[in-house]
């Protein structure tokens, strides 16, 4: 408290040399009585069950009444300067802090008065223009100190509330920042939902476009292989054995749409992860000539099959190199590496294109998390690929660096050779 503060303070109550004599004056008899007013004032705090609750604790308890005590006897010899205002404002944050409530401090001062003025009046016998200048003192003794608690107590809860208030503020800025992204999750769920929508007719006209074609594509084959009886001379025969192998090639395109599609029954049968891969870069053939990717192959002659669905495994090479050449945009190489590892299968499919941001790297395999530019890529390639693998008991892995390529990696349990199953008893 500043002494400016103090000195508006006791001006206001116009406080004089004249009250404080009057209440050095009873600093005697204050000595005299202190202990009959603390034992008064205790059982008037147990006659309440809001003050009862406080003297629970022996240690509060002495504290309280040894406090009282002092107090009383301050107020007949406290020099009212500034170290006494920043003690009774610490006197009204102690208040607050151990939950005494203003109604019991400030009804407390008037019991204070209630005890005192009795003696007042007793130490001046036929004096009563002097007791009654002695109450009026200690009247304004007493009200500055219940100002200075009172105010105490305000500037506790005003801190409190503005506490509140911040804490009150951030929470409602995180609400909207929550709401924000919720609205954005959801316009990300919607377009999710009509991407999924999109996909199903696609998927409904895929089946049916393949099935348009491979009527016809079946009779032009069988016109073919008549006709591969019938002409003469060898470039006639060449032309006809190139029709047929071409209108097989497209058969097999047809079906390898017809199996993504229309998922079949998954099947579990052996499946060389060479063959697989050599069909599905076979199927991408013209793509990768006409971006300029080329195809590095790394098979290890000893690696052993594994037991899968072969047509779930051609759309997982499918994905990863269509992926790899999308990454490719100028051209570059396309390295696919099948070599055993223990009790797996590991195949390493890597391009030479622009990688993956490192930001991006754990949203890859997200569903419709794309970094193509829009129109260019669903977000589900990788999705698939991931499940694929996991339907296989295997996991797949990547790495990528900016400006220098990608990498998957996946390991697929090999199939048992027959020499590994365990001998009969």
């Amino acid at each position: 408290m500043m002494k400016e503060d103090l000195e508006e303070r006791l001006a206001f109550l116009a406080w004089s040399d004249t009250d404080e004599r009057l209440l050095a004056e009873l600093a005697p008899l204050l000595d005299r009585h202190a202990d009959r007013f603390v034992a008064a004032f205790y059982r008037h705090l147990l006659s309440f069950d809001g003050t009862r609750q406080l003297l629970i604790s022996p240690e509060v308890k002495e504290r309280l009444l040894r406090k009282q005590r002092e107090y009383l006897l301050s107020l007949g010899d406290a020099a009212l300067d500034d170290g006494y205002g920043e003690d009774r404002l610490r006197i009204g944050q102690v208040h607050e802090r151990i939950g005494l409530e203003p109604r019991w401090y400030l009804g407390a001062y008037a019991l204070y008065f209630s005890l005192l003025a009795p003696m007042i009046a007793e130490s001046r016998p036929g004096d009563s223009a002097g007791v009654a200048q002695a109450m009026v003192s200690l009247v304004k003794r007493l009200l500055l100190d219940a100002q200075i608690a009172i105010e105490a107590y305000i500037s506790q809860h005003d801190a409190q509330l503005t506490h509140l208030n911040r804490e009150l503020a951030e929470t409602s800025r995180s609400l909207a920042r929550e709401q924000v992204a919720t609205e954005k999750e959801l316009r990300q769920t919607e377009q999710r939902a009509r991407a999924a929508e999109s996909l199903a007719s696609v998927a409904t006209l895929v089946a049916g476009l393949a099935h348009e074609i491979g009527t016809p594509m079946g009779v032009i084959r069988g016109h073919a292989e008549a006709l591969e009886g019938a002409v003469q001379g060898e470039k006639a025969q060449w032309r006809v054995r190139t029709i047929r192998e071409q209108i097989d090639r497209i058969s097999t395109i047809i079906q390898s749409l017809l199996n993504i599609a229309r998922p079949k029954q998954a099947v579990r049968v052996p499946v060389d992860l060479a063959d697989v891969a050599d069909t599905a870069l076979a199927f991408l053939s013209e793509k990768l000539r006409v971006r300029s990717v080329a195809v590095e192959r790394a098979y290890e002659a000893t690696a052993p099959n594994v037991r899968g669905d072969p047509d779930k495994l051609q759309q997982l090479f499918l994905n990863l190199f269509l992926n790899a050449v999308d990454a490719m945009p100028e051209g570059g190489v396309l390295r696919v590496a099948i070599r055993r590892r223990g009790k797996d299968v590991e195949v390493a499919v890597a391009d030479t294109g622009v990688g993956i941001p490192a930001s991006d790297l754990g949203s890859v395999f997200k569903p419709f998390f794309s970094t193509k530019p829009p129109g260019r890529g669903s977000g589900l390639g990788l999705v698939v690929a991931e499940g694929i693998v996991a339907d296989h008991g295997g996991h797949l892995e990547l790495t990528s660096e900016v400006g220098r390529g990608t990498e998957f990696t996946m390991a697929l349990p090999a199939e048992p050779h027959p020499t590994d199953a365990p001998a009969e008893p």
